[in-house]
Order: structure tokens, then sequence, then C-alpha cells
């Protein structure tokens, strides 16, 4: 008979625990106090591989002073991080590429206009390695205004660099021109990218926008 008098004791405690711990939940959905959903299994999940290259670097504001172009690789994805002389981070962008081996490997800074800046950043995209054999370069183009370095943009424009194994043993291999010059007359240049009667065009629109033709 004791026994059972204690097993209704201890059913009592831990049927008033568990009362207890209602209500204090349903008194955190009232005032707001429970984390929204998923916020308790939010993950912050980093790269597993950062590897730094060679930086680069430029005056871009034209203050005197030295930013740094950094290419890096994070998880197999190519990024750029540009950082300010006292190495703040100003800006990042991803850049997607072909194949494992691919890198910057040169920068080019001109003026489009009075105002506008672009750094024309040329990467190599690696090369395939299955049946056929197709290796490829890309310029993207880094561009702000009124040598305000918080508001660069990054916009991704053609291939450079074509080299492909074609089907029934055929191959080529492009090399294109990348020029900068006013295509329109309009006072700002266009950046053109040509390979005999090929030819793709970079305009400027604003605030960061390119039209491509």
């Amino acid at each position: 008979m004791v026994h059972h008098w204690l097993f209704l004791l201890v059913l009592l405690v831990y049927s008033g625990l568990g009362f207890s711990q209602d209500e204090r939940y349903f008194r955190q959905i009232l005032t707001g106090e429970l984390p929204k959903l998923g916020e308790e299994h939010k993950e912050t999940f980093l790269p597993q591989f950062n590897v730094q290259g060679s930086s680069y670097r430029y005056d871009l504001n034209g203050d005197g002073f030295e930013e740094s172009i950094i290419p890096q690789k994070r998880d197999g994805v190519d990024w750029l991080e540009i950082r300010d002389p006292s190495q703040r981070k100003i800006f990042e962008g991803k850049m997607l590429a072909m194949g494992s081996e691919s890198a910057i490997y040169k920068i080019k800074l001109v003026n489009i206009s009075q105002k506008v800046k672009v750094a024309i950043v040329f990467l190599d995209e690696g090369s395939t390695k299955g049946k056929r054999f197709e290796s490829t370069g890309r310029i993207y183009v880094l561009s702000f205004e009124d040598n305000d370095l918080n508001n660069i943009s990054m916009t991704e424009g053609p291939h450079f660099y074509h080299e492909k194994e074609a089907q029934r043993e055929q191959y080529w291999r492009r090399d294109y021109n990348v020029n900068v010059y006013d295509v329109d007359g309009d006072g700002v240049r266009e950046i053109a990218v040509m390979y005999n009667h090929i030819q793709r065009i970079m305009k400027y629109k604003s605030r960061g926008e390119w039209e491509r033709f």
C-alpha cells in the first residue's frame, strides 16, 4: 500500500511539472518570447576551404591609397574580395568557373566616363577533362560611380578565350580582343570583346547595370 501511495505522489509531481512547463510555453507564445520557427536550428556553414591567391593592389578611387583585390577559392568556387587600405572588406563576389584549375591572371582598371570606373577581371575558367577537352576564359566587370567604393557591383561578361575539341576530331581556338571605346558616341565607352566577325558589346546603363549586345 505504501508503494502505491508513493507511485501516486511521484505521478502528481511530474504532472505538475508538465503543467508548469506547458504554462510557461503558452506564456512565451503570448508574449512573443519564443524564437521564430527554424531559428533554434539555424546553422552557419563556413567554407571548408578558403585559399587565398596573389592579391592585386590598385588605387581604385584615386585617393592616393591602394586597395587590395584578393582572389579566393571557397569550397572550390572562385570569389573576389576587395579590402580598403585598413584591410576592411568592402566587397565580395562569386565567379562561376568550369574547371578546378581556374584562376584570375589579369585585372585592367579603366575609366569609361568621367564618373564611372571599371576593373575588368580576366578569369581563366579552367578546363574540362572528360572525353572532350574544353577550356575557357571569361571577363567579369567591377564597376562603381563617383569613386564610391561602397557601391561596387560585379557583372559577368562574355568569353575572351575558348579552346575546344569538337566532334569528328575537330579542334578550334579563339582568342578574343578586349577593348574599351565609345561605340555609339554618347560619351560613355563600351567594353568590346571581338574575334574576327564575332563582336560582343557591353554597354553601361547606370548603377552597376550593363546591357549586352
